[in-house]
């Protein structure tokens, strides 16, 4: 059994605001003790930086409350996320930091160094060898490969092929240079519903790789160029591009078990938090987002990932859903309903499933309330 340890979204105060409540979650027992003394042993925090346009994103004055907390433990660090693998995204080195200023990720604002950590171009990375049945290895972002430690922040959001983003997403795909995010999404092609399918162009539009053309109302898919990253099942206004089963299940295994070779290879010493606020049907690698679907619930932190996500999992089930958001147009208003599969059609179970059995963590988990 895990522990996770949490904090309601509630304030009472002016102490109660949301960057104390992340420096009494960090105050938990335990995690003072695994950041590293020095100033050559850095801790590297993990963030979301997300695309421009994308306005539910963690702001950088939460981001600056996990440093500061960091550096009260004697750490020193870093923050980092990785380059985009999308062409029109966060790409190059220019785009990303272009993007970090643009979305208020300055290194003034969170108060320490920045760095890609898959390198300028996106390659910088070394390759590990995975366990299960999909991918046989992925390669591992420098920034992370080279940590003492790891504070993995994420944003708690849908995802159109895991059904849930949260600290299995950030460190099984988002912690991996381009060749092994391409790895992740190998194979994976989104079919068409010719009933559901208005011919209206939206979706070549929005893709990235070219593989969707649109010419005299006609619509072609070249299969060979496409990446199978997704972005047409979200941009789709009918629900025309769809995933099949057996390939949101194959994407599953794949973020589980390129998420236990992560930390079975680089035994590494990881703090996850979970940020259970602005809770959206977009991960933060696209370039907007729509209103919440449930309440800001709070925050979470674990060192077991699959304990943290499940318990995130379960509590946003429990939560009504909001009046007029995704939430009511999919039916799940009501507390109790599983959100992330009543809007994706994918079920996160599957990937938290299959993370357990590799040996990642544990679903049985025991829950504390952080707070005064």
């Amino acid at each position: 059994m895990s522990d996770v340890f949490m904090v309601s979204a509630r304030a009472a105060g002016v102490e109660d605001n949301y960057i104390g409540k992340i420096g009494l979650l960090l105050s938990a027992p335990g995690f003072a003790g695994m950041i590293p003394q020095g100033k050559n042993e850095y801790t590297v925090i993990k963030g979301n930086f997300s695309q421009v346009g994308y306005t539910r994103h963690i702001r950088p004055v939460l981001m600056r409350a996990v440093v500061e907390k960091v550096r009260e433990f004697g750490g020193t660090p870093v923050i980092t996320d990785t380059s985009g693998f999308f062409p029109k995204g966060r790409y190059s080195g220019d785009q990303w930091y272009t993007a970090a200023e643009m979305m208020g990720y300055s290194e003034l604002a969170l108060g320490c160094e920045r760095v890609i950590a898959n390198g300028y171009e996106g390659n910088d990375g070394e390759f590990v060898s995975t366990g299960g049945v999909e991918l046989g290895g992925v390669e591992v972002a420098r920034a992370v490969r080279e940590a003492a430690c790891i504070v993995m922040v994420s944003h708690l959001t849908a995802h159109p092929q895991a059904g849930m983003s949260g600290a299995l997403l950030n460190l099984g795909v988002e912690c991996l240079n381009n060749a092994g995010k391409a790895r992740i999404y190998q194979g994976l092609k989104p079919g068409r519903d010719e009933l559901a399918c208005r011919s209206c162009g939206i979706c070549a539009d929005y893709c990235q790789w070219e593989a969707l053309q649109y010419a005299n109302g006609l619509l072609s898919y070249d299969e060979s160029a496409c990446s199978g990253c997704g972005f047409c099942l979200l941009v789709c206004p009918h629900k025309a591009r769809r995933l099949s089963r057996d390939d949101t299940a194959a994407f599953q295994r794949r973020v589980a078990e390129s998420a236990a070779a992560i930390v079975k290879t680089l035994k590494k010493k990881i703090i996850f938090i979970n940020f259970l606020i602005d809770i959206v049907p977009q991960p933060y690698r696209f370039p907007w987002s729509d209103g919440p679907f449930v309440p800001d619930l709070g925050f979470l932190a674990s060192t077991d990932p699959v304990a943290v996500d499940s318990l995130s999992m379960e509590l946003i089930a429990r939560a009504p859903g909001i009046p007029g958001s995704a939430a009511e147009d999919a039916g799940a208003l009501a507390g109790g309903v599983e959100k992330f599969k009543a809007l994706t059609g994918a079920d996160p179970a599957v990937m938290l499933g299959h993370a357990e059995m590799l040996g990642l963590g544990s679903r049985d988990f025991e829950i504390y309330l952080a707070g005064r």
